[in-house]
């Protein structure tokens, strides 16, 4: 009997050996999908925004520099002119592949200086870091290195809000959403996002240039 059960657990040790290597690749395959960027319009504009160089597009005394990092479209926008330019961010635009408008943030431009813009926009996060003292009803699960409230020993650790969960001593982050803030949208692949960047300089004189770029599967 103890015989026939042994076997019956060295087969199953042997399943999930074989299950977790496989289970482990497929994810690492899913995981690793990554994106670039296309300028479709203006037609003469046209070209491939990857990871490794920067696209520079040239529109009168202002240059668009852009790539790929992390996914992400980075935009560093130059003013070669002599005089100082602003962004209006309220009269410049993001229409997102469902056709919704989104402002950008405005930002004063000096010769010879630049402003990065990234899109989709990351949403800013709060981070957890340190310990928190708290009054509630639980048990003490996770056991882990360090000093305990007296500063002698190892000491455990319990969030009531994840019970049973592995618990971390790295930080959290928390992404932080609000409604009422359209600057920020998301970006699908194959979805076109058309751009209008408007600046203003001295006196008045006002510059606009239009894009249209494609995300795309690398």
């Amino acid at each position: 009997m103890k015989t026939e059960r042994g076997r019956e657990g060295q087969r199953r040790r042997s399943f999930l050996f074989l299950l977790h290597p496989s289970a482990f690749i497929l994810l690492f395959l899913t995981g690793c999908v990554h994106y670039e960027y296309d300028v479709v319009e203006p037609p003469e504009l046209a070209g491939h925004v990857g990871t490794k160089a920067w696209l520079a597009l040239s529109r009168g005394d202002f240059e668009y520099r852009m790539v790929t990092s992390d996914n992400r479209l980075v935009v560093h926008l130059y003013n070669r002119g002599e005089r100082a330019a602003k962004l209006l961010g309220a009269d410049s635009f993001a229409v997102d592949p469902r056709g919704e408008s989104h402002p950008l943030q405005s930002a004063t431009i000096p010769p010879g200086a630049s402003v990065a813009r990234i899109f989709p926009p990351p949403r800013p996060e709060l981070s957890y870091t340190g310990p928190t003292v708290g009054v509630g009803v639980g048990a003490a699960y996770g056991y882990g290195p360090g000093h305990g409230p007296w500063g002698y020993g190892p000491y455990h650790y319990h969030d009531p809000l994840r019970a049973g969960a592995f618990h971390s001593y790295s930080p959290r982050y928390y992404s932080v959403y609000d409604a009422n803030d359209r600057g920020y949208f998301d970006w699908p692949d194959q979805g076109t996002v058309r751009f209008l960047f408007t600046f203003e300089r001295e006196a008045g004189e006002r510059v606009r240039h239009d894009f249209v770029i494609r995300k795309r599967k690398a």
